[in-house]
């Protein structure tokens, strides 16, 4: 009899735990709070996962291009890129928050890039009306006093005005302001100019193809464009200066860059002609440039 009542309250007891277990696990509010610990963890996941792209929206890395135009930025073999321009464009950047990098292409791929690639900027790009449209102009880094048309000394080449340089052939760099300011003024492609993908070839080229007369440089960068060809100024001559095409080189960045960083950008650039940095940097390389228009 003891046993048989044991038996029945053993029983009883696990009938219990078993229904306290079940009433547990059923219990709305712990039902709740598991649901609102899952959509927690889920948001504070969502958060972490956002903030990298947050970051780099807020700070992106500016990708800043350009070429091998001496003084303006040289390009030696295992040397850092070096040149006025890009103690300029250096200082601008470490007055910035932005990280950046800085790579030397030829011209016309440095060009492309800084068109439509977001956060891609360019030096040193002339201004030039053609090109307004195409870029977001941070500032004047350097001045270009004269454009010049120069033939192989002994070559008899006369130009008297710039229609009569359209009797010769002129050897242009893709895309630059030769290039540009020419077609701009009425000289074509085929015709007239003989244009070229890699400025380094432009004296060598004037150099050993009778077929080209005349090349276009400013007075600033033709001795270094000889020298690249093995050559020296000496060997050349100044045929013709073309009027009106003097103007600024420039900082300048893709359309699709974000305006605040063009103003930011533009306001250290500014601040180095403000604080007399400009002029010192301008000082470090003896002159060979004029500070441009403002």
């Amino acid at each position: 009899m003891s046993e048989h009542h044991s038996g029945r309250e053993i029983k009883l007891q696990q009938d219990t735990k078993n229904s306290m277990v079940n009433t547990n696990n059923n219990c709305p509010v712990k039902q709740m709070n598991k649901h609102l610990l899952l959509a927690l963890f889920s948001l504070i996941l969502l958060f972490f996962a956002l903030l990298p792209s947050v970051n780099a929206n807020e700070n992106p890395i500016i990708y800043i291009v350009t070429e091998h135009l001496p003084p303006y930025q040289i390009e030696a073999k295992n040397k850092k890129l070096s040149g006025f321009a890009v103690d300029i464009i250096k200082e601008t950047m470490a007055r910035s928050h932005y990280a950046y990098s800085l790579k030397s292409y030829p011209w016309v791929r440095s060009y492309r890039l800084a068109q439509v690639k977001e956060n891609h900027c360019i030096f040193s790009v002339a201004r030039l009306q053609s090109r307004e449209a195409l870029f977001k102009w941070v500032g004047p880094i350097s001045h270009i006093s004269n454009t010049t048309m120069w033939a192989l000394k002994g070559r008899s080449i006369e130009v008297n005005n710039l229609d009569d340089a359209k009797k010769y052939t002129i050897a242009v760099n893709r895309d630059d302001i030769a290039h540009i300011g020419l077609m701009e003024r009425g000289f074509k492609e085929g015709e007239h100019l003989y244009v070229l993908d890699d400025a380094k070839s432009l004296v060598n080229l004037l150099i050993t193809r009778p077929e080209i007369d005349l090349i276009v440089a400013d007075n600033t960068t033709i001795k270094f464009r000889t020298e690249l060809a093995g050559a020296t100024v000496d060997q050349l001559q100044l045929i013709y200066e073309i009027e009106n095409l003097s103007l600024n080189f420039y900082f300048a960045c893709s359309k699709q860059t974000n305006d605040n960083i063009i103003n930011h950008l533009s306001d250290k650039l500014q601040s180095l002609y403000q604080d007399g940095t400009y002029d010192a940097i301008l000082d470090k390389w003896r002159d060979k440039l004029t500070r441009p228009n403002l």
